[in-house]
C-alpha cells in the first residue's frame, strides 16, 4: 500500500517552531563508552565504523556477510545481523547510538527506528532519500531531544572553517550569488535478464523499496564494485544521482556561512548524455533562490554537476578547482573545495586583512557525535541543520524529475503543485514502513 497520503498529513503538521527548535538534547555520563551498533560496514561504512572504534562496538549489520568479514574479524564479540530489524528488536535496549551508512533508500527506516528507541543517530549523507524523509527525521530528533550528525565529514576541517569566517566577518561584502558545481558524472549501465548474481538477501537489500528488484551491468570505470554495491545511485528507485550523492558535501559550505534554510523556488534543467539505462542526469543544474534575513541580502545559489566549472556548457573553469563554491560579493569573490581557499581577483586578495580564527578546531567528526552524546553537544551537522541542507538538495531532484520550476512552503511541507509534490515522499514495502509519529 502506498503509505504517502498518511505520512503527508503528519509531516505537513510538523511546525516550522518544532523543525528548527534548538537543539536540546539528552546525553550519557561524561568519561562514559558508548554502545554503538553499526548498521552498514563495508565500503563508506567501513570508514564510519573506524571513526567510532574507540567507543563500544556491540552490534554490526550489513546484508553482505562474505563482505563483512573484516569487520567481524575486527571486533569479533559484537553481535552480527544482516536485518536491522532484527538488531532493534533484539538488542535495542541494550545500544546508546546508532551508525548508519547504508544506500540512500534505506537510511530513513533504521534512522527513524533508533531514533523512536530514543537512540543517538549519525547517518550517512544524504540524510534520506526523499524530502519528506528529511522532515521526519528532523522532527523526531528534535522532540526524542537525541544527538545527531550527518555524515559530511568534510565540515570537520581546517579549510571550511577558514572560509566561514571570511564570509561571515564580511570581507567580501554582501553575497547575493553563490556558484556550486562539481565534475563527476554517473557511471553508465544496464539492466538484464539474468538471474541476480549477488550471493546475499536481495530483499534484505532492496529494503523498503516498493520496485522489483533488477540486475545491471556497469560499463567499465574505476569503480570496481559488483551491482548493486555503489552503482545504486545512479538509479531514481534507489539513490539520486550525482546531486544527492555529493551535493551535501559542497553545498554544506555556503549553507553554513550564509545561514541558508529553507529555499523558495527551485529550478532544474539537465539532460542524460551517458550510455546506459541508468535515470539521474550527468548533466544537471538547479537553481535555488533563498530570501533575505535580518543579516543577509536574498541569494541565488546555482549547482552544476557534469561539468568542471560554474556553466553547464563548460565554458568557465577555474584550474586546480574541477569542484568548487564560488562566494560572490560586492566586494570580491572567494573560490574554496574541500582543502583550499583562493581570494579573487588578485588585487582584491593582496588588500585583505583576514579575520583572527574563531571557529574552534574539530575534535574530528565522529568523535564530536561521540562527545556530545556524554556532554549534551552541541554538533554543527545535527538533523536540525543536516536536515534541511538534505531538504534543499533533493529539492533539486524533485524540480528536475517533475520538469517545471516549483515553489517551496517549507512550514507547510508543500510545493502547492500535486505533481511535484507526490515526488517528496516515497512508497514502502509491507513490513518496512516508518513509524508515523
Amino acid at each position: 500500500m502506498d503509505r504517502r497520503l498518511t505520512r503527508r498529513k503528519f509531516l505537513a503538521s510538523s511546525s516550522a517552531a518544532v523543525l528548527a527548535a534548538p537543539m536540546v538534547v539528552r546525553s550519557a555520563q561524561p568519561g562514559s563508552v558508548l554502545k554503538i551498533a553499526v548498521i552498514g560496514v563495508n565500503n563508506r561504512g567501513a570508514e564510519n565504523l573506524k571513526g567510532v572504534a574507540h567507543e563500544q562496538i556491540v552490534a554490526l549489520c550489513d546484508v553482505d556477510e562474505a563482505w563483512s568479514a573484516k569487520a567481524r574479524d575486527q571486533f569479533p564479540k559484537a553481535a552480527f545481523f544482516t536485518d536491522y530489524r532484527q538488531l532493534f528488536d533484539r538488542m535495542g535496549q541494550q545500544l546508546d547510538a546508532v551508525v548508519i551508512s547504508t544506500p540512500d533508500h534505506s537510511h530513513a527506516l533504521p534512522a527513524a527506528l533508533a531514533l523512536s528507541l530514543g537512540k543517538h543517530v549519525y547517518c550517512e549523507k544524504p540524510l534520506t532519500h526523499s524530502v519528506q524523509e528529511a522532515r521526519l527525521l528532523r522532527k523526531l530528533a528534535t522532540e526524542k531531544k537525541l544527538v545527531t550528525q550527518m555524515g559530511t565529514q568534510i565540515h570537520a576541517g581546517e579549510n571550511y572553517r577558514r572560509v566561514v569566517e571570511l564570509v561571515q566577518a564580511g570581507v567580501l561584502g554582501p553575497i547575493k550569488r553563490v556558484h556550486v558545481w562539481n565534475s563527476s558524472k554517473p557511471v553508465g549501465g544496464k539492466k538484464v535478464g539474468e538471474k541476480p548474481t549477488a550471493k546475499f538477501d536481495l530483499n534484505l537489500w532492496q529494503g523498503p523499496c516498493p520496485d522489483d528488484f533488477f540486475e545491471a551491468v556497469m560499463n567499465p570505470s574505476g569503480w570496481k564494485f559488483a551491482w548493486p554495491h555503489f552503482h545504486w545511485r545512479w538509479w531514481w528507485e534507489f539513490g539520486g544521482g550525482t546531486l544527492a550523492d555529493l551535493g551535501c558535501h559542497y553545498m554544506d559550505l555556503p549553507f553554513w556561512a550564509l545561514g541558508l534554510t529553507a529555499p523558495t523556488e527551485i529550478t532544474a534543467t539537465g539532460k542524460k548524455t551517458y550510455s546506459g539505462d541508468n535515470t539521474t542526469p550527468d548533466l544537471m543544474q538547479v537553481d535555488y533562490q533563498f530570501s533575505a534575513t535580518a543579516s543577509r541580502p536574498a541569494v541565488h545559489l546555482t549547482w552544476y554537476h557534469g561539468v568542471a566549472g560554474p556553466d553547464l556548457e563548460g565554458r568557465q573553469t577555474y584550474p586546480g578547482y574541477a569542484a568548487g563554491v564560488l562566494f560572490v560579493g560586492e566586494k570580491g569573490q572567494l573560490l574554496a573545495d574541500y582543502g583550499k581557499h583562493t581570494l579573487l581577483p588578485k588585487e582584491f586578495a593582496e588588500s585583505v586583512s583576514r579575520p583572527p580564527k574563531s571557529i574552534p578546531a574539530s575534535v574530528g567528526h565522529h568523535k564530536e557525535w561521540c562527545e556530545a552524546i556524554k556532554t549534551g553537544g552541541p554538533t554543527t551537522c545535527h538533523f536540525g541543520y543536516s536536515g534541511l541542507l538534505t531538504e534543499a538538495v533533493l529539492l533539486g531532484n524533485v524540480a528536475y524529475r517533475v520538469g517545471k520550476p516549483i515553489k517551496w512552503d517549507t512550514n507547510q511541507g508543500t510545493t502547492g503543485d500535486p505533481a511535484a509534490d507526490k515526488l517528496l515522499g516515497r512508497a514502502y514495502r509491507k513490513g518496512w514502513e516508518l513509524p508515523t509519529a
